[in-house]
């Protein structure tokens, strides 16, 4: 669905990734690990690899990071597609 939701806001080409390779799945408390982690990647400029990744696994095509390394960041969006339809997204931004 996150792969969806970032197709149809016309984001593909712009790089994501995935942090639960790094912690595992914890679920409630992932959404606030995810936005501590992504608010420090902003503040270094930061992009992180995705930990595992080999392959695309949706259907929609999009850019997954695979490297550790630096970008000029200063929005970020953290998507969350969780059990039983609980999704959310929020936007992160700097000046």
């Amino acid at each position: 669905m996150e792969s969806k939701a970032i197709t149809l806001a016309a984001l593909q080409d712009v790089e994501i990734n995935s942090l639960k390779g790094y912690y595992g799945h914890t679920l409630g408390a992932a959404g606030i690990i995810e936005s501590i982690v992504t608010i420090h990647s902003m503040k270094e400029n930061l992009i992180l690899p995705t930990v595992g990744y080999q392959h695309i696994g949706v259907t929609s095509p999009i850019n997954v990071s695979t490297s550790l390394h630096n970008a000029s960041l200063k929005n970020c969006i953290k998507t969350a597609s969780g059990f039983g339809g609980c999704n959310a997204a929020v936007v992160f931004s700097k000046q």
